[in-house]
């Protein structure tokens, strides 16, 4: 079974690669903020959990205001949180991804176009640049998305938080959105390449807020993030259970 699932898996990563994210590129050359190319988007996301014959439960994203800018935070167990946070969000949003992730074709391109992030982590000056520019992007109104441990789990357990993304949300004195994601490593493991169908859990915790905040506040808001950030993977879990 587990065979016949990767294969379905790929083939449905190909066709969704091919179809819909060549789609978004098109579709984001008439139109940026989202309109059009955003349900394109979430399609890609449905079709690559529909070939790895897999189940998404969001909980909580009717809940959030989303005329207001805002950065999402969610833990990383696998390189398949991205297809499911973007097929469960309503809005747009924006990642902040490594500069290597907009090398891979089709997909690489469609990113370039909708306005995603890019960082250069090999040079220290051009990543606060990057940074810089998408603080003002956020504050202008967009929502952007934000792996804070900066790579995925290699066991499970959430890992220390990266500075970039809590002084990207100082900077933009925009509120936190705490997000728990589970059972993505149990479709696909990091350093695996079997696929196995899992449900996964997505749950949105309350906006945890920056206004007013410093650099100096920096280390307090971190620990705030990283304890809703176990606390929505635990209730997470349980959805996905």
């Amino acid at each position: 079974m587990h065979q016949l699932c990767t294969i379905t898996a790929y083939l449905a990563l190909v066709f969704a690669n091919l179809l819909f994210a060549t789609t978004v590129t098109l579709l984001a050359t008439v139109e940026r903020r989202g309109t059009l190319w955003w349900p394109m988007a979430r399609l890609w996301g449905r079709t690559i959990y529909a070939g790895a014959w897999s189940r998404i439960r969001p909980v909580g994203f009717e809940q959030l205001d989303w005329d207001q800018p805002c950065i999402l935070m969610a833990n990383h167990e696998s390189y398949m949180d991205v297809p499911a946070l973007i097929a469960a969000c309503p809005v747009p949003i924006r990642f902040v991804a490594r500069r290597e992730v907009f090398k891979t074709p089709i997909l690489g391109q469609a990113m370039w176009m909708t306005g995603q992030i890019s960082v250069d982590r090999s040079d220290r000056e051009r990543s606060i640049k990057s940074l810089d520019r998408a603080a003002k992007k956020i504050a202008s109104g967009r929502t952007v998305l934000v792996f804070p441990e900066g790579t995925r789990t290699p066991d499970g357990g959430l890992q220390s938080l990266k500075k970039g993304g809590f002084m990207l949300a100082i900077q933009a004195q925009v509120p936190i959105i705490p997000i728990g994601v589970s059972g993505t490593r149990s479709i696909v493991p990091r350093g695996a390449n079997m696929f196995r169908p899992a449900t996964v859990g997505i749950v949105v915790g309350s906006p945890i807020e920056t206004a007013g905040m410093t650099a100096d506040d920096r280390d307090d808001l971190m620990a705030q993030v990283h304890a809703a950030l176990v606390e929505q993977r635990d209730l997470a879990a349980d959805v996905c259970a």
